[in-house]
């Protein structure tokens, strides 16, 4: 993961803007599914949050007027996430922090980077240090020896803190699970139900109760949700609409649509990530004014887990 931020040093009354730009790992093979960008500042007891890519949505923490930010997690030139402060003080300055969280279908885990980036301030009239300092002719052992023990210090004392918050995780919220018809087929639907999937090929938390399709959230956070619907409107036109629904208000759809009366089989996906609250109830739930049913195991699939607080 790269964290980039132009100028390093903010150089007091003089830099103009202050840039701060993220751009996690390309999609391949190990990350399967980028699901969260996250861009806070950091000091020694807490973390400012700052911007948030989710989805399609760039969401911005602040309101300060000078602060701007843009991002995506799919597109064209990769995903990313910039935050831009214009006429940046001191107070702008310090350490910046890149948050990733990506989603890995070999293990189906969801996997957390983080990466920072120390922002220094300085008067017109100090000396900026180079990025990289000049080598001289004569090396001294000592020099490097504390070089290494101050980066010896570093790595102890970060992955102290990594720990400490690794423990500070319940680990009873990290559930999930995918769900689907045991059936292929005969899984007739009608409109405004409630799709209950009663096969569970993953479970863990046993937060999804496959006899009436919810799925609890056991703690307060940020969840992700997916649906994948594969439809057959049985010579009946109309349209075929699956919901992802929070206490009955629904976030993310899907549709698909046929106008003539032969027989149709579409499929359609839709995700969402939403932050719940303790005993939220998520479920899937199909509208319709069409005629048919919707074909099971791996064709249809209900998927969700715990990302973070």
């Amino acid at each position: 993961m790269r964290l980039k931020a132009v100028p390093q040093t903010v150089i007091n009354g003089t830099t103009e803007t202050l840039e701060i730009t993220c751009r996690p790992p390309p999609v391949d093979e190990v990350v399967n599914l980028i699901v969260l960008l996250h861009l806070e500042k950091a000091d020694e007891t807490s973390a400012e949050r700052l911007v948030s890519q989710r989805g399609f949505d760039t969401v911005l923490h602040v309101t300060d007027n000078r602060t701007s930010a843009e991002g995506q997690l799919q597109g064209e030139g990769g995903a990313f996430l910039s935050l831009k402060i214009i006429s940046p003080v001191e107070e702008d300055t310090g350490i910046y922090q890149c948050r990733f969280v990506y989603l890995s279908l070999q293990t189906f885990e969801v996997k957390f980077v983080n990466k920072n980036i120390s922002v220094a301030f300085a008067e017109p009239d100090e000396e900026v240090p180079a990025s990289l300092p000049e080598i001289s002719d004569e090396c001294s052992c000592d020099d490097v020896w504390v070089e290494v023990k101050n980066l010896r210090d570093t790595l102890i004392t970060e992955n102290r803190e990594l720990k400490q918050q690794l423990r500070s995780y319940d680990d009873s919220c990290r559930v999930s699970f995918s769900a689907q018809f045991g059936s292929r087929t005969g899984n007739k639907f009608f409109s405004n139900g409630i799709i209950r999937f009663d096969t569970a090929v993953s479970n863990k938390g046993n937060a999804y109760d496959i006899t009436n399709g919810a799925f609890i959230a056991p703690c307060d956070g940020q969840y992700f949700f997916q649906l994948t619907l594969n439809t057959n409107q049985q010579g009946d036109s109309g349209y075929v609409d699956g919901v992802i629904e929070v206490n009955n208000t629904g976030k993310a759809r899907t549709s698909v649509f046929t106008q003539d009366l032969s027989a149709h089989h579409e499929q359609a996906t839709t995700g969402v990530v939403v932050t719940l609250k303790k005993n939220d109830a998520v479920q899937a739930r199909i509208q319709t004014n069409s005629a048919g049913e919707i074909y099971g195991q791996v064709w249809s699939v209900f998927s969700g887990f715990y990302i973070s607080p």
